[in-house]
């Protein structure tokens, strides 16, 4: 059931969940302030896919059909009235690299073929998405040059820094300033139900603050990691200022019942769609 989700989930006053046609989605207000950008945070509600992948499912590797795929991309471009031809997405490879969309290069038309985790683009009227069923979803936002970005943060493109590397985009690519960039962190898995082995925090070794995102867990060799408080923390070293840094605090784990999320249905479920347009 989708009911009150605003009190279940205790959100701050920066995000407020919506619905447009069938889809149910999660907006940050601060972003939705700047009128020529069209952005969603997606639940898992709202498609036509089945059982473990009830229902707004776009994980073209969870064995869904190819009907309720298609199907489920329909829906979501005709509630936001978006050219489905032009949604872009990207095979994600929990990696650093950046895909810049725009004129010259048509790659981005190809979609899964294309192997990155960060999309940034300046051309109206194309969304750019990310799927995402635990790993950290971030929007990034400059009103004023008009350049978006969405990333996809696992541990290891947190690690490697991947939303510091997009604001780095941003600066040489549209000479942006990060003082005039929004960085929005979607729902994603927290550190109440993110365990991960000594390898994993070892990989965060050369990271002077690491011990602000990570706690030691119950178990021996366990430690429990804050991917959006990591995820936030790069985006301030990168320069982003603090108050221009919105998170929406939802833990996918914990909330299964609007959101997919890959360790709290043990690698069975389904992706949402993370999207954001110039229009």
């Amino acid at each position: 059931m989708f009911r009150n989700p605003d009190q279940r989930y205790g959100t701050s006053d920066a995000f407020r969940f919506f619905r447009r046609g069938s889809v149910r989605y999660l907006e940050c207000l601060a972003l939705g302030g700047c009128d020529f950008i069209t952005h969603a945070f997606c639940t898992r509600w709202g498609g036509t896919s089945e059982e473990k992948l009830a229902n707004l499912n776009f994980g073209t590797r969870s064995g869904d059909t190819e009907e309720h795929l298609l199907k489920n991309r329909e829906l979501l471009c005709s509630a936001f009235d978006i050219p489905e031809q032009n949604l872009v997405t990207v095979n994600q490879v929990h990696g650093d690299r950046l895909l810049i969309v725009d004129e010259k290069t048509q790659d981005w038309r190809h979609g899964g073929k294309l192997e990155y985790d960060g999309i940034i683009s300046a051309m109206p009227g194309v969304p750019i998405s990310i799927k995402t069923a635990d790993c950290v979803p971030v929007f990034l936002a400059d009103c004023t040059r008009r350049v978006i970005g969405a990333v996809h943060a696992g541990w290891r493109g947190t690690s490697l820094g991947i939303v510091a590397r997009a604001v780095d985009a941003f600066m040489k690519e549209f000479a942006s300033t990060p003082a005039d960039i929004l960085a929005v962190i979607g729902p994603a898995i927290g550190p109440c139900c993110y365990e991960v082995d000594e390898s994993v925090f070892h990989h965060f070794d050369n990271k002077r603050d690491k011990e602000a995102f990570f706690t030691r867990g119950k178990k021996e060799g366990k430690w429990m990691l804050d991917l959006p408080a990591a995820n936030r923390s790069r985006l301030l070293d990168a320069g982003v200022p603090p108050e221009n840094i919105f998170s929406a605090d939802i833990c996918t784990s914990c909330n299964r019942d609007t959101f997919f999320s890959h360790r709290g249905e043990h690698g069975g479920t389904g992706r949402q769609l993370n999207f954001i347009m110039l229009r």
